[in-house]
Order: C-alpha cells, then sequence, then structure tokens
C-alpha cells in the first residue's frame, strides 16, 4: 500500500453521493468535486494544510491547479489559517498577493491564532467543458503528455510560469479531447502516473528522461491519443509552453 493511499476514506464517504448526486464524486476519487447548482457545472477542490513556506510561495496557485486541470475556470476560494498572529498575517498577506495576481479572490474562511502556522485552501470553479477531466478516462495506447515547467522558484517565477500553462491549457482543452489529466503533485510524476493509470484500469511506463520523478512539479500530466500529440505540441509551442511526451498507458 502506498504511502498516499487513503482508498478507505473513499468506502467511508461513499454514501455522500446518494445525497449530493454528483457529476464527478466520491465514487469517482479524484482531485476534485463537480456538481451541479443553479444551472452550472462546478467544481470544488480543498487542499493543505500547506506548511508556511509554500503558502508564502504558491500555495494558491497549488489549490487552483485541481480545479483548471478538471477543465474548470476557478471563481473564488476560501482559506483556515492557523498559527501566531505575525506568522498568520505574513501567510495572509501573501495569499492576498496570490489572488490579486492570478485574478482568483478569497471572499472568506476561518483564523485560529494558535498552532503551527499552516493554510488550507478550498477553491470554486465553474466548468468549461461538457464533462469534466477525469484522471480515469485514460485508454490504452495512449501517450503521457507533461506540459508546463514546474512551477519552482521564487514568487515572480512561479506567477508567470502558472499564467503560461494555464493559458496553454484553456487553448489546447477547447480544441483537444483529453481523455485524462491530472495535476503532478504528491509523489511526483512517478506517483501521479501510476494513479491516472490505475484510476483508468491500466498499467504505464515512462520513459528515461531528465525530469525528477519524485518531486511535486505542479504542472499537468495528459493522457492523449497519440493522434493528437502533433496538435498539442501544436498549440504548446505557439505560447511557448513547454511539453514532452514522458511515457505512455499499456
Amino acid at each position: 500500500m502506498s504511502a498516499f493511499d487513503i482508498t478507505w476514506l473513499r468506502e467511508l464517504f461513499l454514501d455522500f453521493d446518494k445525497l449530493s448526486r454528483p457529476v464527478m464524486g466520491i465514487s469517482d476519487w479524484d482531485d476534485a468535486a463537480c456538481l451541479e447548482f443553479g444551472g452550472r457545472r462546478l467544481v470544488v477542490s480543498c487542499d493543505g494544510p500547506y506548511k508556511k513556506r509554500l503558502v508564502m510561495k504558491s500555495a494558491l496557485i497549488h489549490a487552483m491547479t485541481d480545479i483548471i486541470v478538471k477543465g474548470a475556470r476557478p471563481l473564488f476560494a476560501l482559506d483556515t489559517l492557523s498559527g501566531p498572529r505575525e506568522e498568520v498575517d505574513e501567510m495572509a498577506r501573501s495569499l492576498k498577493r496570490q489572488g490579486m495576481e492570478m485574478g482568483l479572490p478569497i471572499v472568506g474562511g476561518n483564523t485560529n491564532l494558535e498552532g503551527e502556522p499552516l493554510a488550507s485552501i478550498f477553491v470554486v470553479g465553474e466548468l468549461l467543458l461538457d464533462e469534466p477531466i477525469r484522471d480515469s478516462g485514460g485508454r490504452k495506447g495512449d501517450e503521457l503528455v507533461l506540459l508546463g515547467e514546474p512551477i519552482w522558484g521564487e514568487q515572480e517565477e512561479r506567477f508567470a510560469k502558472a499564467k503560461k500553462l494555464f493559458e496553454c491549457w484553456y487553448s489546447m482543452i477547447r480544441k483537444i479531447r483529453i481523455n485524462a489529466a491530472k495535476d503532478v503533485t504528491k509523489g511526483g510524476l512517478e506517483n501521479t502516473a501510476r494513479e491516472l493509470a490505475e484510476h483508468s484500469r491500466l498499467g504505464y511506463e515512462l520513459l528515461e528522461m531528465g525530469i525528477h520523478r519524485y518531486r511535486n512539479l505542479d504542472n499537468f500530466l495528459l493522457s492523449v491519443d497519440s493522434k493528437n500529440v502533433k496538435e498539442i505540441l501544436r498549440i504548446a509551442k505557439g505560447v511557448n509552453c513547454p511539453v514532452e511526451i514522458v511515457g505512455r498507458l499499456i
């Protein structure tokens, strides 16, 4: 069993799908949920707790990726902050800067002025497609494509890399069918590819490459039909967004 395996929680919460009747819910066990509300399809995700080090750089971007990779546009966020007042103030100021830069308002949340400095972030978005891009839709023979630079570096660098990735992604999903997608976070590329393959009930193989396999990258791993790869490369090149074929589903 992987250190990241929490499927026992899926079994515990599965009955909630009967109450919410989601488009994508507990049974899908994806990184976000999708529900119909007021004639719209909303995509929601909660992430964290993030340690202060990440909060001071790009925690809001990290939380946004779970929404964006499903084919949705983030609308707003809420946060939960904890820690000594001075450290909560520093984290809150950094989150405000991230929200203003990325165009995502934080509309409320909860604050606890004690304990370790941590933040959790809840994001709500609106689905732009007819169906969310699940992490379980991969097909045998699909190419695994890594889109975008790792969102590392100083805060300004992370803003620029995230904006380029998101711009490329939104252009891509309007024109190309993406069978499955997932942001590369916990456990890095290796774990993300394994989860995408397992949820798609397939195996996978990764190519030998210079990419770190076990570090969080915060970019996107796509499962696509080989016939669409040329167009993906063309779109990415058009906005100067790094893209690489890293493996396939078997």
